[in-house]
């Protein structure tokens, strides 16, 4: 059993540094979702306190212009207003700094508003 500590420690010690990764614990809207109608918001949930670097939301690999307070304060849950959305699949990109130690998260995921096209007038 006296052998089995050191490397025991060594675990804990270099393992450590995987727990300060900020990452993300649900969204809404949900990977992958179908909404029957376009979302007002969207929100990022993390496992711990972080601020947002980089979100890039994107249909048919154009840019969706959001507006991104820079100046916010590091929350376990960001809320971003989206502009109206027209059908179509969405891809969201982020970039997450840990509030607590600066580590750097990143992910994407989709999903897809399916109402209907606006009538033409």
């Amino acid at each position: 059993m006296k052998r089995t500590w050191p490397a025991l420690i060594a675990l804990i010690v270099f393992a450590a540094p995987a727990f300060g990764h900020a990452r993300l614990l649900k969204s809404s809207p949900a990977a992958d979702a179908q909404l029957p109608a376009a979302p007002k918001a969207l929100t990022l949930t993390f496992s711990e306190a972080a601020q947002l670097a980089v979100l890039k939301l994107t249909k048919a690999s154009s840019p969706v212009p959001l507006a991104l307070d820079r100046q916010a304060k590091a929350s376990t849950s960001i809320t971003v207003v989206l502009p109206e959305l027209s059908p179509g699949t969405y891809e969201v990109e982020w970039t997450a700094l840990a509030a607590d130690d600066g580590h750097v998260t990143k992910g994407h995921f989709s999903f897809s508003v399916l109402g209907s096209a606006p009538k033409p007038q």
